[in-house]
This record gives C-alpha cells, structure tokens and sequence, in this order.
C-alpha cells in the first residue's frame, strides 16, 4: 500500500454525494479517494439510510460504515446512570421560560468525525497509539455557498481537502452532478432531532415522516433535564425552547439555516 491515502468522508446528503460521484468519476480534477466512509450515529433519518444503499450499488470507490454507537441512546443511558456523555447542542430555558443559550457540541467529532480517523487508522493497519505515517487527505464535501465550514484537520495525520471548493461548485451544482449521473437527490443527512433544523424541516417532518417526528418528539421528552440545572434549565430541541409536539411550525420566521455555522463541517453534507 502506499504512503499516500486518500479517503471521503461521506454524509450521504447532496455535496458529499455529488463528492463521491466526482471523485470516481475524475470530474473537476478531483482525487481518486481510495475508500468513502460514512460515519452512523443511529438517529439519521430513513431516507439517508436508502440513499446510502443506493450509492454502495453504484460507487465504484468502497464504501465503508463505521458507528461508536446510537447517539440518543448513549445520551439518554449516561444521563440516567451518570458519567460523562457526549452532548448536542440543545437550547436551554431561563427559570422563566426565555431561551438562555445551548449545550456545547461534542457529537459531530465523537460519534462522526472520531469514528471515521479510528477506522481509517486501522484500515491503514495501524495499532493504537502507534504513529501513523502515511500522508492521508481527507475529501470533505463542503460547497461555495457553505465556505465558512471550511476547517483545517485537528488531527495532525490528516490534511482536509475541500474539491467542491476547489472547484467553485455551488450546492446546485452539487444537484446537477448528481442528476447527470442518473442518482435521485439526496435529501440532508443528520440526526432527526438536531436542534439546528430549520422550521422548514420540521414542518415536512411531522407532516410527511410521523414516525421520525415522533421519534424526535420522544428524544425531546427525554432530554428535558439532563442540563447541570435540572428543572431550573430546561433543555429542548426547538429554538423557542417549547416542547417539540406542542410547537407551531412557521417557515415564514425560519431562522437562517444553522447548518452554516456547524463548525465541524460534517454534519448536513
């Protein structure tokens, strides 16, 4: 095997999609990754995991799976139980009932990002601890038009390298890649209950997807008091800090897609 190594992380969603097409295809002068790896969390929404299928019969670069584990359950299980757990980004209340601000973020890099460099390393062979020699370039399907997404690697064995970028491809240039290659649209991939969802989506999703609204709606119920302030800090899935099932969708106050400023770039793509 050589010293270089070349993987995609893959989301599944529209810019990683049109990635992984450009990729095995040459377009735009793009890498030949040497895998794809797309990374679960056990909560996406049904139609990423078709369109996943779909793209594991066409592609001709592989595709892997990795997943540490489902995240709502490993939330739900270490709250209850005690001991460290990897939160999401959740708004939480004041004692009367206005927004106060949201959790840190840590689940895009331990139950996305983590897990796709601890299966790299050891499909390059590598044993823990052991230091990785190889020159690896990960593809990251980031747009124009999501440019502020754009990080360099906290991992000091992998260089991100951003082809859509490169390019100058927009997200509807990603659409129009994928549409030549005769593949449906992907829809966004990510959690069904991230607090990042515009009104939009959620709207479709109870109105169109009950079982991943409802799903959503439990994740909800479950986390209300897992903040260090319990009762007196409520947390919630929704911007207006309102239980889920009880909120008036209204896409025409819809925030501005905060999938922009996920500074992980993983998620959404």
């Amino acid at each position: 095997m050589s010293d270089c190594f070349t993987y995609l992380s893959l989301g599944a969603g529209v810019q990683s999609t049109a990635l992984l097409v450009m990729s095995a295809r040459g377009l735009h002068d793009c890498p030949r990754a040497d895998i794809a790896v797309f990374a679960d969390t056990g909560d996406e929404p049904g139609w990423v995991y078709e369109h996943l299928a779909r793209l594991e019969a066409w592609s001709p670069i592989p595709i892997h799976r990795v997943q540490k584990g489902v995240l709502s359950h490993d939330l739900i299980l270490r709250q209850q139980v005690g001991g460290r757990f990897a939160s999401i980004p959740l708004y939480t209340a004041s004692p009367a009932g206005d927004r106060e601000g949201m959790l840190r973020r840590q689940c895009t890099r331990e139950y996305k990002i983590e897990p796709i460099e601890k299966f790299v390393r050891q499909f390059l062979g590598y044993q823990p601890r052991f230091k990785v020699r190889h020159q690896v370039t990960a593809l990251m399907g980031i747009s124009v038009d999501e440019a502020l997404r754009m990080k360099p690697s906290r991992t000091g064995w992998i260089t991100n390298r951003y082809p859509l970028v490169d390019a100058g491809l927009t997200r509807r240039d990603c659409e129009r890649i994928i549409a030549a290659e005769g593949l449906p649209a992907p829809r966004k991939s990510s959690c069904v209950f991230c607090p990042y969802h515009s009104d939009s989506f959620w709207k479709d999703l109870k109105q169109n997807h009950a079982a991943e609204f409802a799903k959503a709606v439990a994740f909800d119920e479950q986390v209300r008091n897992m903040t260090m302030g319990g009762i007196e800090q409520p947390a919630f899935v929704h911007r207006s800090c309102q239980p889920l099932a009880a909120v008036d969708f209204d896409p025409q106050r819809d925030q501005v897609d905060m999938f922009i400023n996920e500074c992980e770039g993983m998620c959404g793509v």
